[in-house]
């Protein structure tokens, strides 16, 4: 997935510049890419890679002002330049590409250079994909310059594993925070799951309960945390797995009753706030969170089973309600999956406990009591 945004500040100068280097400096990015004379307004930060962009008659005082991280070529025929002065840095090249020539002109840096910066005049992302495609197994890591922030969601899906990092111009501050969010979403996160020992399995009568379909298709082992509190909840498995009558959906999580909470390392949604577009977490036995998106929730009356279960590393109780049938799975605790209705108290599942309190799906801190 996208994991790095670097803020492009080469097209700024006086009071611009430096609002976009003060906002930089603070915002959730991970390098700066400046052209040599801005080096000198340019003050280091630990956590912030610097990244200067050369033409072909750079030298090396261009680059004494400030520590650099990476000299990028400003096109292929500054790379001569740019080599000379690495001197053991990354070395880049920003490439804009426009039609066939110089896309096969910036496919042929793959493998030679450190980090392709791909500046795409079409709205297409077939030539993105291309170059995705030369860059396996070789050394270079592929970005793209961005129209906008929220361009970034998209890009960051091709050839599902998407370019190592996305480039934004700084002269807009919203578009900068805007892919910030987005690439924030879309990196991988863990929260460990716990062992949950079952303390009550029981039929509860009739009641509605919600599948969760969405835009992803879930491996064996993933599925969604549901609980009844935002105490947390259990893993409740997509339907991946064998069903004698019916085809398989493994795009779908029968998530429980209407009522429940849909958990997110950070947020919490109930069901019935989920709609087309909305987006969720698909989670794995080891505790891997990642995004994706509502397709629909389909609301049924079914016969419900309330599942209980408590952490007794933080005594923390937590409970799922679901339908009471057989093909709905859990994970148990060894990453195995268990039919809903053979689950008997003293077992051990998986799921995730958090410090109880939500106010619309956040954290907050007040004392709450949930039954």
């Amino acid at each position: 997935m996208t994991s790095d945004l670097w803020a492009d500040v080469t097209a700024l100068s006086g009071d611009h510049l430096d609002a976009a280097l003060a906002h930089v400096r603070t915002a959730a990015v991970d390098a700066v890419l400046l052209r040599p004379e801005q080096l000198d307004g340019w003050k280091p930060v630990e956590r912030l890679a610097v990244a200067v962009l050369v033409g072909p008659d750079a030298s090396a005082s261009d680059l004494a002002a400030a520590p650099v991280d990476a000299v990028v070529a400003d096109g292929v025929r500054s790379l001569a330049a740019a080599r000379s002065l690495a001197d053991g840095r990354r070395l880049g090249v920003r490439c804009l590409i426009d039609d066939g020539a110089s896309m096969d002109e910036a496919a042929d840096q793959c493998g030679v250079v450190d980090v392709l910066l791909s500046v795409f005049t079409d709205e297409t992302n077939i030539p993105l994909e291309l170059l995705l495609a030369r860059a396996q197994g070789t050394r270079t890591a592929v970005f793209k310059a961005l129209a906008t922030g929220s361009e970034a969601s998209t890009v960051a899906g091709v050839l599902e594993s998407g370019p190592a990092g996305v480039l934004v111009d700084a002269a807009s501050l919203v578009d900068l925070d805007v892919a910030a969010q987005v690439v924030a979403r879309q990196s991988e996160r863990v929260a460990p799951l716990v062992p949950l020992t079952v303390t009550a399995s029981r039929p509860i009568g009739m009641g509605y309960r919600g599948c969760i379909d969405t835009t992803t298709l879930f491996d064996d082992d993933e599925g969604m945390i549901i609980g009844s509190t935002s105490s947390g909840g259990i893993l409740v498995c997509a339907e991946v797995h064998y069903l004698p009558y019916m085809d398989l959906r493994p795009f779908r999580v029968n998530a429980g009753a209407v009522h429940s909470y849909v958990f997110s390392p950070t947020t919490t949604s109930y069901i019935t706030d989920l709609r087309a577009g909305a987006p969720v977490s698909g989670v794995s036995a080891a505790g891997r969170f990642r995004d994706t998106t509502v397709g629909r929730v389909k609301i049924e009356l079914r016969p419900l089973r309330l599942l209980e279960a408590r952490d007794e590393a933080s005594g923390s109780l937590v409970n799922v309600i679901l339908q009471d049938d057989w093909h709905v799975r859990v994970m148990g605790d060894g990453g195995e999956v268990r039919n809903l209705t053979q689950v008997k108290p003293g077992e051990k599942l998986l799921g995730g406990t958090w410090e109880p309190g939500r106010h619309v799906g956040i954290k907050v801190s007040e004392k709450i009591l949930e039954n």
